[in-house]
């Protein structure tokens, strides 16, 4: 779907997509562009539930896992 930025830099989203989103969302930008995401509701109910998921490691092994991952999609 296409979508214009006017020269003020607003960026209008068609109303189907719209229709998705409501308060607040996050833009993550990514090697493609921007990446719009919706703000939960609820982020740490959802953060508690992603955790369950988690491999059970220690929190250090995670910590060190996580920072090796954001180094490598910040380029360094």
């Amino acid at each position: 779907m296409l979508a214009r930025v006017d020269s003020r830099g607003r960026l209008y989203i068609p109303k189907e997509l719209r229709k998705n989103l409501s308060g607040e969302v996050y833009l993550v930008r990514v090697a493609e562009g921007i990446l719009i995401v919706p703000k939960p509701k609820d982020p740490l109910g959802e953060l508690e539930e992603l955790g369950k998921k988690l491999p059970d490691v220690s929190l250090e092994e995670l910590r060190r896992e996580i920072l090796k991952e954001a180094e490598k999609l910040a380029g360094g």
